[in-house]
């Protein structure tokens, strides 16, 4: 009688914590929570490299190409998004901001290098994106994904001496087509807040600095950020 007792006393111990356990990690159970589904605000910071950026002009009827030296500098992106479950939407601000060093031009096959300085150049843009959650069961969710949208490309003024003389490049701004992609990694924190890192690559369209032409503006860099659930 008293091993029957024992045996029914842990039967009934092993069931008691296997439900507590369960409950206490629903969330590592799928990898994503029902309720995780609906509105969220999404927030990430980080670092983005940028590109040189070609040129191409002409001087005295003679073509002229050359680059812009740049350096990269702060990446940050906010907004909101919907989660209909392994499928993600996303509407962001994204702000990257860079720093330009140096010009380097080639005229009739002669190369120039010219320091720069006070020079910069910013992208502002609105961007929506849709992202794929892969699966695995655990609170560490993989993701793909990319957005299409709108990029403001703004740059300071800036000097150079350039053939014994000093020239001077006004600031402006251009509207152009924006796009990135992304791969990254969420961790479920809990039902409320998703902590991710990912790589991005951001780019635009081509776009014109006075009379130059000039490539896309483009970048690689990484972000580390949350996912607040209302």
């Amino acid at each position: 009688m008293k091993f029957l007792l024992g045996s029914l006393a842990i039967a009934s111990l092993s069931i008691t914590s296997t439900q507590v356990f369960a409950q206490e990690n629903i969330i590592t159970s799928s990898p994503k929570p029902e309720d995780a589904k609906g509105f969220y605000g999404t927030l990430g910071l980080g670092y983005a490299a940028h590109q040189d950026i070609g040129l191409s002009d002409s001087f005295l009827g003679q073509p002229v190409k050359g680059s812009l030296a740049v350096t990269g500098g702060f990446a940050g992106e906010a907004g909101l998004g919907y989660d209909f479950g392994s499928v993600r939407t996303e509407l962001t601000y994204i702000y990257n901001n860079s720093s330009l060093n140096s010009l380097d031009l080639s005229v009739a096959g002669v190369g120039i290098n010219a320091p720069l300085s006070d020079g910069n150049v910013n992208s502002n843009s609105v961007m929506a994106s849709v992202y794929i959650d892969i699966p695995t069961n655990s609170r560490w969710v993989p993701y793909v994904g990319g957005g299409l949208g709108y990029s403001n490309i703004s740059w300071g003024a800036y000097r150079t001496a350039l053939l014994g003389s000093t020239i001077i490049q006004n600031a402006g701004s251009q509207g152009v087509l924006g796009y990135q992609g992304k791969v990254g990694l969420s961790y479920l924190a809990n039902k409320k807040t998703d902590i991710f890192v990912e790589g991005v690559y951001q780019g635009t369209s081509n776009f014109t600095i006075d009379t130059s032409n000039a490539d896309p503006l483009s970048s690689w860099g990484a972000r580390l950020g949350a996912r607040f659930r209302f």
